[in-house]
């Protein structure tokens, strides 16, 4: 049995005539009975009661009708989700994240963007650290990436593309002699800071470092976070001061005033991770949104 004949069957049933079905379908009539009768021999029923003037449906065809019937429209649906996939049109999109890269106005303006122009791919997003993420992308249970670069080794086969650069800032008490105006680094040489974990191996640790160096001190920590909220809260309670990326400063906490940072080096960047081979053809669509909302 081919589709074919389910669609001669039902042509026949839904006319209750062997002309007009062969007119539906293009065809001649006496093939299309002939058709007719070698499903009725395959499936070793009668669907049909013939007579000079008239076709009836009989009980087993009026229930064959109704599978058959089903079993079409789900090819035909098949066939369209199949075109819609080829473009994009229908799926799913594993996205990972870190806690801060969603403080910043771009990254959800990009999420809510590509979801207005595309609200047939699903994204499912999860909340992860950098480590996390490029752990879950080369294992397949993420598409797709935003993070700051690890400090380890990137698998092969992973692409870090960089893709937004944001200023960073510093957080600091109130009441404390820097919160009046923008800061230095070299500011910051006898202040208590609190930093993101070395552990952690996202680029922050590292970026205060090289920060701190070029101004010729080592960073005094006295806490380590890795919650932006935590950190936060920690400033505010006067534990130390804060280097944090630009958007955390939507973090607002009595007590704490956010300055930025004078160097033009003083940036932190979000990166895309992904599979370099991945041929799902709605990372790419999400790809382009990014990027094209980086340059806005």
């Amino acid at each position: 049995m081919e589709l074919r004949h389910l669609r001669y069957f039902v042509a026949v049933a839904e006319e209750l005539n062997f002309t007009r079905a062969a007119k539906r379908l293009h065809m001649a009539q006496p093939p299309l009975s002939t058709q007719i009768r070698l499903l009725e021999e395959e499936l070793q029923v009668r669907l049909l009661d013939r007579d000079k003037r008239r076709v009836h449906l009989t009980q087993a065809g009026r229930h064959f009708l109704e599978r058959a019937q089903a079993i079409l429209a789900s090819v035909e649906s098949a066939k369209g989700e199949a075109r819609d996939a080829a473009t994009g049109g229908i799926g799913k999109i594993a996205l990972g994240y870190t806690a801060s890269s969603m403080l910043s106005a771009t990254l959800p303006a990009a999420i809510r963007e590509f979801q207005a122009a595309h609200p047939r791919i699903a994204l499912a997003l999860h909340e992860m650290t950098s480590l996390d993420q490029l752990d879950a992308v080369h294992g397949h249970r993420l598409d797709l990436g935003i993070l700051r670069h690890p400090n380890v080794p990137i698998p092969a086969g992973i692409a870090i593309e960089a893709w937004y650069q944001a200023p960073l800032m510093v957080a600091v008490p109130a009441t404390h002699p820097l919160s009046l105006a923008p800061v230095r680094i070299a500011d910051l040489r006898d202040e208590p800071l609190i930093l993101y974990p070395r552990h952690s191996g996202i680029g922050l640790y590292w970026k205060v470092q090289e920060l701190c160096s070029k101004a010729g001190f080592r960073p005094r920590m006295v806490q380590e976070a890795r919650d932006a909220s935590t950190i936060v809260g920690l400033v505010s309670a006067g534990v130390g001061l804060a280097i944090v990326p630009s958007g955390t400063e939507s973090i607002r906490l009595e007590g704490v005033v956010y300055q930025r940072l004078r160097e033009k080096s003083a940036v932190s960047a979000l990166h895309l991770g992904y599979r370099e081979a991945d041929p799902n053809p709605y990372l790419g669509l999400l790809l382009k949104q990014l990027r094209r909302s980086a340059r806005v």
